[in-house]
């Protein structure tokens, strides 16, 4: 039996617990800064981006093939984008949240799916969980193959930050599968 003394704390904390974000796992670190790719410690993404989606230029079927033109041309600017500028990741007890440079971000949920506009316009599922120190984003295509698999790693210290990159997509010759490393810029969070 609940108290009258004891009722009014009672409701407070359901009150609370009502308005306040769910908390996320405190399974991992804080990753929240701003970290600036180091290109020497990273995979060549052009080298990848051309194993995996062959040349500029359609070689076939052009109507299948340009598609994948497509989606290299799109990483292309990726891979000049990540260069140049600074990765911002910003993460709360219920979202994770990252862009580079002067991006439009991804906002990721923890504990439930959320949409996002894909590059070509595509609606994307998106969600992110811990698995173990790592948090682990993934963007799947509502309507057809693309997938999108980001492993994000604090390495000790807290100064670095390794991201283990994989896009899927029927039209790549093979998946693109990138290593990247980025420095702490400034102060950890």
């Amino acid at each position: 039996m609940v108290t009258p003394s004891v009722r009014p704390r009672v409701l407070v904390a359901l009150a609370l617990g009502a308005v306040l974000p769910a908390v996320a796992p405190a399974d991992g670190p804080n990753m929240s800064g701003r970290w600036k790719f180091n290109r020497q410690r990273s995979d060549d993404v052009r080298e990848a981006i051309v194993e995996a989606a062959g040349p500029d230029h359609t070689t076939g079927d052009a109507k299948k093939e340009a598609l994948r033109v497509w989606i290299r041309d799109w990483l292309m600017g990726l891979a000049d984008q990540t260069a140049e500028h600074v990765a911002t990741i910003e993460q709360t007890a219920s979202q994770f949240t990252v862009w580079v440079g002067d991006d439009l971000p991804t906002i990721f949920h923890f504990g439930r799916e959320a949409a996002s506009r894909g590059p070509g316009g595509g609606i994307l599922k998106v969600s992110v969980k811990w698995n173990a120190e790592q948090l682990v984003t993934e963007e799947k295509a509502e309507k057809g193959s693309g997938r999108i698999m980001s492993v994000y790693t604090l390495l000790p210290g807290g100064k670095n930050l390794l991201l283990a990159y994989r896009l899927e997509h029927a039209r790549l010759r093979k998946p693109l599968e990138l290593r990247l490393m980025f420095d702490r810029a400034g102060n950890g969070p």
